[in-house]
């Protein structure tokens, strides 16, 4: 076996020590479980609530002792098996002499939160001498032409203030084919081939310059790396649901991330945004066919991530999880809606694995396990569901069985040694990775960072609370996902709400009906069986409560610091460019972007670049909309329309004398009148579209 290898038997050894921990909980579980069942309830209902109740006792068993790995890995100052052990910081030469692009595909985001952060990132890597060598590259997917008109503006404008040497590009998809991969596959098919790796953002990542040199240094050192992922922390909270997100990435994620890069070692999985990828293989290896399958399992591969990780381990690639690199970061939604719409695509994707787990073959076991943890995240809500359908129909077998904890476990006869010890069991696969995370953060001397010792304690009793109370909506929710896509239904794939809460009038449309679900439910449980509705509140209440509880959690608090992070005292470099820079300087005042386009009088950086002009039934159909668009404004044309007339600086320039000499009853006077009003304030600078590679024409880019 070569050197390269030598973690596999390492891996091994540690798989099969959780396996056989995971198993041997498990069994004690269902051992204690099936004493506490009453003997008058049916053979069939009993073989399915221990079938159900072993897989979840096994799936928060997992969490746990992957909780354990990660402390014991971190009391010994890290795994001397990962690669930032085994690869020291000066031990590479030039760090940034391979060529690297940084990527970051975008879809209808907040372009100035967005592109903020990304300028930071420049920056960062310029203060550090760095940012010559590294080549960054807009990615859009928007469509609204108000949208992406503005990510243009803005990208060129920081092109502008960086100064030339600055290799900052922008590039927007005319068609929109397999989401983000398909965007990211786009970028590889044009400009792959002159880059040995590839650093992917997502559209809240921030990396700092000392993370990016660390991962190319990594990739440098070690050929057999296809994919380094780091572990992002979450920066940048404000609302109180993002700073509990925070405060639970910064406190506990620290274990969960050591334990999985422990076991995982070199076949860790991607999480599809900051990490680094070696071009050349991916492009080799990990390109994505359409599903063909039935229904959800048709079309395109919605979380791609893991399955490229997956690939990328049987073309014999190894894929790390680096949790020692300090400097990578992302946001966390602000609300709960905007979590659960998350979640709602995360879901549909995930499920889409079982079919590929089912027709993909030669896959590495550490991958297929990986793709089934992924499965099994959201499918453990429906389960979680019928598990306490089925512990109310078997306690109502027996007069004297009432349930002992709800969503833990069924029914227990009082005073059960059995049961007493079943919910000891629980509790500690619950909440003991939360013990364990205080207890490594006060024996590494880091609880000053959280300030002290006893608000570590309490806000991660309040986080607790908060965990517990959003579990039951979760539950629901998720089943409701988990439902919408095995029915097929289709789902939005947009840009995320990154900064804004969540009005009292929108939680209750959001949540109106889980709610009337759930008093529903609550109303039947009293009815059918009163003994029960005592052990069900726990459950219902939280969902009962969810708009009230989302519209607060959604609000900025205004008093101190909630949940300090380490983060709120010492401030990472990248974090505090992000926060200062400013939005774009060119102010459109009160018009839209596209009749900003429209009506300017500075057409030198839109008609300079090099587009074919229209002929024949294009150059016919483009005057009828820009006929159309002169008559009856911008609302009487979709945002295709609308993109199609920017994209041709001809038909642009047509409407732009049409909208100078609109008559009085025209859309257009109207937005002149607004022109004139905002240049009161401020005269327009001019729009301009950023540089594409040197190379290539723009029409070539475009194409």
């Amino acid at each position: 076996m070569s050197s390269s290898d030598s973690w596999r038997p390492v891996a091994l050894r540690r798989r099969l020590l959780l396996a056989l921990l995971v198993a041997a909980q498990t069994l004690v579980g269902m051992l204690l479980f099936s004493q506490t069942v009453p003997e008058q309830a049916g053979s069939v209902s009993i073989a399915a609530l221990l079938t159900v109740f072993g897989v979840l006792f096994a799936w928060i068993g997992v969490g746990f002792w992957t909780a354990v790995f990660g402390f014991v890995a971190l009391r010994f100052s890290g795994d001397a098996w990962s690669l930032s052990r085994r690869v020291k910081p000066d031990g590479c030469g030039e760090l940034l002499s391979a060529s690297t692009a940084v990527v970051m595909p975008i879809c209808h985001e907040p372009v100035q939160h967005t592109l903020g952060g990304l300028k930071a990132i420049i920056q960062d890597l310029g203060q550090k001498g760095q940012a010559r060598v590294v080549d960054f590259y807009v990615l859009s997917d928007s469509r609204d032409p108000d949208i992406w008109l503005e990510e243009q503006a803005t990208c060129e404008q920081i092109r502008r203030e960086l100064g030339p040497h600055q290799h900052l590009f922008y590039r927007r998809r005319n068609v929109n084919l397999n989401y983000k991969s398909g965007n990211i596959a786009d970028f590889l098919r044009r400009w792959g081939r002159r880059y040995r790796y590839m650093v992917v953002l997502d559209a809240d990542s921030l990396l700092s310059a000392n993370c990016i040199t660390r991962l190319i240094q990594l990739m440098e050192a070690r050929p057999e790396a296809g994919i380094i992922q780091t572990t992002p922390r979450l920066a940048r909270a404000e609302t109180r649901f993002a700073r509990l997100q925070q405060f639970a990435n910064r406190c506990y994620g620290r274990l969960y991330s050591a334990g999985l890069a422990a076991i995982q070692l070199g076949e860790a999985t991607y999480w599809g945004h900051n990490a680094i990828i070696r071009v050349a293989p991916f492009m080799a290896h990990c390109g994505l066919r359409k599903l063909r399958g039935p229904g959800l399992f048709r079309g395109p591969v919605l979380s791609h991530d893991f399955i490229e990780a997956a690939l990328m381990g049987r073309a014999g690639y190894e894929v790390w999880l680096e949790p020692a690199i300090a400097g990578s970061f992302e946001e966390s939604p602000p609300t709960l809606e905007d979590d659960l719409v998350r979640d709602r695509r995360w879901c549909r994707g995930n499920l889409q694995h079982l079919w590929l787990l089912a027709t993909m073959g030669k896959l590495r076991l550490a991958h297929r396990m990986a793709l089934v943890t992924g499965i099994l995240s959201y499918l453990a809500s429906p389960l979680w569901l019928v598990f306490l359908g089925l512990s109310g129909f078997v306690a109502l077998a027996g007069p004297s069985a009432t349930p002992a904890l709800p969503g833990v476990m069924a029914t227990t006869e009082a005073g059960s040694s059995a049961g007493a010890l079943l919910v000891a069991m629980t509790a500690l696969l619950l909440f003991g990775p939360r013990l364990l995370a205080v207890g490594d953060h006060w024996l590494a001397g880091r609880t000053a960072r959280f300030g002290g010792l006893f608000r570590l304690c309490a806000n991660t009793l309040l986080e607790t609370l908060a965990a517990l109370a959003l579990a039951p909506i979760r539950m629901l929710v998720h089943t409701l996902h988990v439902v919408q896509a095995v029915l097929n239904l289709n789902v939005g794939w947009q840009g995320q709400n990154r900064s804004v809460g969540l009005s009292q009038g929108l939680s209750l449309r959001h949540y109106g009906l889980l709610l009337a679900s759930a008093a529903a439910g609550l109303t039947l449980i009293y009815w059918h069986a009163p003994t029960l509705t005592p052990w069900a509140l726990p459950v219902m209440a939280p969902v009962l409560l969810a708009p009230a509880l989302a519209c607060w959690l959604g609000r900025t608090p205004r008093l101190g610091t909630w949940l300090q992070v380490p983060e709120d005292e010492q401030t990472t470099r990248v974090i505090k460019l992000a926060e200062t820079t400013g939005p774009l300087s060119h102010d459109p005042g009160r018009l839209s972007w596209f009749e900003q386009v429209v009506v300017s009088p500075v057409f030198a950086g839109i008609s300079d670049y090099d587009a074919l002009p229209a002929t024949g039934k294009k150059a016919r159909a483009l005057a009828r909309l820009v006929d159309r668009c002169a008559i009856e404004g911008k609302q009487a044309l979709s945002h295709r329309e609308l993109s199609l007339i920017c994209n041709h600086p001809e038909a642009l320039k047509a409407l732009h004398c049409r909208a100078w000499h609109a008559s009085h009853e025209s859309p257009w006077r109207e937005v002149l009148v607004r022109m004139a009003r905002s240049l009161e304030r401020r005269p327009p600078a001019p729009v301009s579209l950023p540089r594409q590679p040197a190379d290539l024409t723009w029409a070539e880019a475009a194409s």
